[in-house]
Parts: C-alpha cells; structure tokens; sequence
C-alpha cells in the first residue's frame, strides 16, 4: 500500500490504538483511540469500548493517557497528571458518578502518553509518582570510552545533533510539568540551553541543514503528522513542509547537500521505509524500500552515498547505498547494528552494535565503495528509547575523536512504589 493511499484511509483524529483490554465476557474490549496532538481542544482521543463482531466503538472516557481497569472501574491520568478513578459499568459500556482522585501526581511519559501505574483484577492499584527511570545526561567520551565532561543537566532527552561549526546541538528534551516534548539548543560550552519549539505538540528529532542556518523537525498536527522548518536564530516562525494525515511518523534524519530535500524515516504502521521530502514543495518520493524496515538515513558528506539500517535480514544490521539514485548495497556492520553516523570527511562510519558497543568501519569511497573492519571502541548504556521517534542516542564530533552519547543515569533518588488496596488503603514499597 502507497503513502498516500494509507493516509486516505485514516481518520484525521485517530494516529493510534493502544492499550487493548477483554471485558468479562470476552466479547468487548476496551482500547485507547486517538492522537498525540496534545490540544487541550481533543474531543476525541480517549478510552472506547468496541466487540470483536462490530467495527462500531463507543467513547467511555475523554483523555489522554494509558488506562487500568478492574471489575468495577476506570483508572487513567487527568489533564493535571493526577490518577483518577470513576465506576464502570462493562454491561453497557458506560462511566456513572463522580470520579475519585487517588493520586495528586501520578508518573506520565508525555510523548507517548503512558501513564505509571497498574491494576489488578481485585481493584488494587500500584504506581509511581515519577516517570524517572528515564533520565540520562548528554557525556562526551573519546575513542576509548573516557569520559571527557558533560552538556548540560539531566533530563528526559534523546536524539542529540552537533550543529555542523560544532557549536550548539538540537536535541529533544520532555517537560514533565507541562506535559510536552520540545527540541532545544543545548550549548556545549556551558553557556546553557535555550528551548526552540513551542507548539502543544510534541517536537522532535531536529536535523541541522548542511550550512546550520535551518532545523527540520518532526511534530504532529492538527490532521496527523508533519514536518517543520525553522530558521535555527529562531527570528522566524517555523513553516509547515508536509502534513501527513494518519498514523506515519515522518522523522528527518538528514539534508542533501544542496539543502533542497530531507532524507527522513516514514513510520508507518507496515514498517518503516525512507523517503525524501522536498524542501520546496513537501512532495515525497520513495528513496528505499526493502521487504524489511529502514530507519536511520544517513547521508555522505560528499552526498554520494546514505548509510542507514535495516531489518531485511532478520537483525538490525547497517548497510551503504549509493544516492541520489540507489544503485547497490554493500553491509556494513557484522552481527548487528543500529543509529550509522559518518565522520565528516566521510572515510569512517560510526554505528551501535550488540549491547550498546559502539563501533568504527573504515570506508573508501574513491571508485567503488569499500569497507575495512569493524573496530570496536567502548560500550556506554543508553537511555532505553520510549517513543518511534527516539532514533539517536548519540553524535560525533568533526574529526571523529569524540562522542557525545546520551547515557542514562540513576537517579539520585529512587522514589518507592505506592500501592492502594483495592478497600482504599495506601502502603508504600
């Protein structure tokens, strides 16, 4: 199935379903149904109850957040990320009386919407008031895994990118007070951070233009998903490249030379595959297309060539194509891998193998293209990705002697378990 003709066929509310729960008699089900716009105007995205003989659904609750339920009740998280109860009745798929607050702050992953808590059958619920097991801090390291200083503070972030002076990098950071994923400049100098995006919906994954004068980002909108452009002074406001409606996440991964297309990753819900997006139009084309998933496009310094990844095999593993047309494949990476970065003068590519090893291979590209062997340089653990659209975890200097990798961190402190029996009565673990 076509691009477009998979964006035709979606509602413009709906980019997702998720979080599917039986009923009692097996028949009904309850699911989440809805999109990540996070307008405080969606009268749409909520818990529905549907059957396994109907296509027809029926909305119970309006929210925006992953949901519990036992015999008797509905647990998900409010708009103020308290966790909230109301009695239900599965018989004919409706909420009666007021709703019971049972947190003031529950733990909530705003790019997704998962909310920190379970229940059981009985009506016991367990949950936590953080979502902190999340955080990481953006750490240089040299060739040997040394750790040579830190940019900026801990925080809930992925998708690091070095501007191409090697001054400031984009990178998306979560504000679990305001419920929102943004992409922020974070100086690595020390000079602090300023936050780039603005917009309710979530913002991610921003890619520098070759020259560092323009950010392309990933964002939702109000019919599904698009791209933006922004001028990286920030002196302008950002411009809708494309608007996909539907559940592709469409993720830029890298501009061509001459600035007028974006290699990106289309996510969508049969794989993903990567496509270039026209800076002056929003038309996109097919780039590569296997049987299996690419993500990742990475393209050459010189623009010749596109590292990317691919599950085609069976594992993840890295492989070099030619571009703009794609003509050959040559594998990379042996015994997996994932997230290719070129050096800057393009005679070396970076890639995460098994357990987080990341790897150098040595590449020619002067008449045809050639590979050395892959060299492991150190293993660093990563903050485990939570969204599709977490897809870089790190980034390399100019000269390919230092890593800025984004490494979890324990938090300082671990903030316990809560339980509430299901009679009301509350005991921390």
């Amino acid at each position: 199935m076509s691009v477009a003709s998979r964006w035709k066929a979606l509602s413009k509310q709906e980019e997702t379903h998720r979080w599917p729960v039986f009923l009692p008699d097996g028949e009904h089900f309850l699911f989440w149904d809805g999109n990540f716009s996070n307008s405080q105007d969606d009268r749409f995205s909520g818990i529905y109850v549907s059957s396994l003989r109907g296509r027809q659904k029926k909305l119970v609750v309006l929210c925006r957040s992953s949901f519990g339920y036992d015999s008797g009740r509905l647990f998900y998280a409010g708009d103020q990320r308290q966790l909230i109860s109301v009695a239900f009745s599965p018989s004919d798929g409706t909420v009666f009386g007021g709703t019971s607050v049972l947190a003031n702050v529950v733990g909530f992953q705003p790019s997704t919407y998962w909310t920190n808590f379970t229940v059981a059958d009985i009506g016991t619920v367990v949950y936590n008031s953080t979502a902190g097991a999340s955080l990481s801090v953006l750490t240089w390291m040299d060739r040997s895994g040394k750790e040579l200083g830190r940019v900026g503070q801990p925080a809930v972030q992925f998708n690091p990118m070095l501007s191409p002076d090697g001054g400031p990098l984009a990178v998306d950071i979560s504000d679990q007070k305001a419920n929102n994923v943004d992409v922020w400049l974070e100086s690595t100098t020390g000079a602090g951070n300023s936050r780039f995006t603005f917009n309710p919906e979530e913002e991610v994954a921003g890619v520098w233009s070759r020259d560092g004068k323009t950010i392309a980002y990933g964002s939702n909108v109000a019919s599904g998903t698009g791209l933006f452009t922004k001028l990286a002074t920030g002196l302008e406001h950002e411009k809708l490249l494309l608007a996909a409606p539907g559940t592709d996440d469409f993720v830029p991964n890298a501009w061509t030379p001459d600035g007028r297309k974006i290699l990106a990753t289309d996510m969508g819900p049969l794989g993903s595959h990567l496509v270039l997006v026209s800076v002056g139009d929003g038309s996109v084309t097919q780039f590569l297309s296997s049987k299996g998933s690419e993500t990742n496009g990475q393209i050459s310094p010189d623009g010749k060539w596109v590292a990317y990844a691919s599950d085609e095999s069976g594992n993840w593993e890295i492989y070099v194509t030619t571009f703009p047309g794609v003509a050959g494949k040559w594998q990379i990476s042996r015994g997996g891998g994932t997230e290719p970065r070129w050096r800057r003068d393009g005679k070396e590519i970076f890639y995460l193998g098994p357990a987080g090893m990341l790897t150098a291979v040595p590449v020619s590209s002067e008449g045809t293209f050639s590979t050395g062997t892959p060299t492991p340089l150190f293993q660093f653990h990563g903050r485990a990705p939570i969204s599709s659209t977490d897809v870089f975890s790190y980034d390399v200097s100019k000269d390919g002697k230092r890593f800025l990798v984004n490494r979890y961190v324990k938090p300082d402190h671990i903030v316990p378990l809560t339980i509430v029996l299901h009679d009301g009565a509350k005991s921390g673990d």
